[in-house]
């Protein structure tokens, strides 16, 4: 299985690569399913470039660096729903900003 890596979110082109961290190769993945503790997602969207921690929530697959969230929710067998993540930036108060993004076919 080979992962997704374009998008259009909010009308632009977003390109993401995931990178395990093990020992400090920083290798690329091709499996979303083998991401692991350590890991993080670079994104290149909308003339920013982020890296963002992989975040252990519960029910989804995400990374967040506290400003900005990035996550693939969960289908209901429990299968990642990589054609549609959502991109948030996280603004004080609470005042969350959502992209929906879908695959780049």
């Amino acid at each position: 299985m080979t992962i997704n890596t374009s998008y259009i979110c909010d009308g632009y082109q977003m390109d993401l690569i995931i990178r395990n961290n093990i020992n400090g190769d920083y290798s690329s993945i091709d499996n979303i399913y083998k991401v692991e503790p350590g890991a993080f997602i670079n994104i290149n969207w909308k003339n920013k470039n982020l890296m963002l921690p992989y975040s252990l929530k519960k029910g989804s697959l995400s990374f967040s660096d506290k400003k900005w969230y990035f996550r693939y929710s969960l289908k209901e067998n429990g299968d990642i729903n990589e054609n549609e993540p959502t991109l948030y930036e996280l603004k004080p108060l609470g005042e969350n900003i959502e992209y929906k993004c879908k695959l780049n076919s």
